[in-house]
């Protein structure tokens, strides 16, 4: 999907309904499935263990109390997913294309840069962590927790100094606030229908919402 305000609205909808609706939770994954395509940001089987093991640890515990557990578990799962598919999704510049066109070239473009720089810095937190990992394993070891204080010491000190060039760099330039931008944004008929899909699950997780609680007072379920 290129457009993002698209994406943008797409996700807020199928997030809001999964969470409203079990029934709109499994809408939401075969949303995904036909208009996704199955796409996510989980590049190993691993990562998909550790992205799923929260809402599985709090599903257990919410079955383990007496809740729906199952329910809790499909709902965040959907979320979790479709907010993964979003970040796979995701361009370079798109946070500033996004703020400048809802919100102006003066609050916008400052939310936009932003966001930018806030993604920047976390993919190069995942970059540098890859490297430590590379370089453990070439020494036949293995994070630890007598190592983790160095190494996350290091990571921070080096977060410290690329703030400050950046912010020095934008100071050079006369940054002062806002500036000038020109967003360009390539829709397709699939990606409307898309949208509109993913607002109607929204739609009718409020009905499937009121309906459930209707069933529940009628039959004192």
């Amino acid at each position: 999907m290129q457009d993002p305000r698209i994406r943008l609205i797409s996700i807020i909808s199928l997030s809001f309904a999964s969470l409203l609706s079990l029934p709109c939770a499994l809408f939401t994954l075969l949303w995904w499935v036909i208009f996704g395509r199955v796409k996510t940001s989980v590049r190993s089987f691993k990562s998909l263990v550790i992205l799923l093991l929260l809402p599985l640890i709090m599903g257990f515990a919410a079955w383990f109390t007496g809740h729906d557990g199952v329910s809790y578990f499909i709902r965040m799962t959907a979320v979790l997913i479709i907010a993964s598919w979003m970040y796979a999704e995701r361009y370079q510049g798109e946070f500033l294309d996004l703020g400048v066109w809802f919100f102006g070239d003066r609050i916008g473009f400052d939310l936009g840069l932003i966001g930018e720089l806030s993604i920047s810095t976390l993919e190069g937190l995942v970059y540098e962590i890859e490297r430590i990992n590379i370089a453990l394993s070439q020494k036949g070891e293995k994070l630890n927790p007598m190592i983790i204080p160095a190494v996350f010491s290091s990571l921070l000190m080096r977060q410290f100094v690329l703030s400050h060039d950046r912010a020095c760099l934008l100071a050079t330039r006369g940054y002062m606030g806002g500036g000038t931008h020109y967003p360009v944004f390539h829709t397709s008929v699939s990606e409307w229908i898309a949208g509109i899909f993913a607002i109607f699950i929204l739609v009718v997780s409020f009905f499937s919402r009121d309906l459930f609680i209707i069933f529940c007072q009628t039959y004192n379920v």
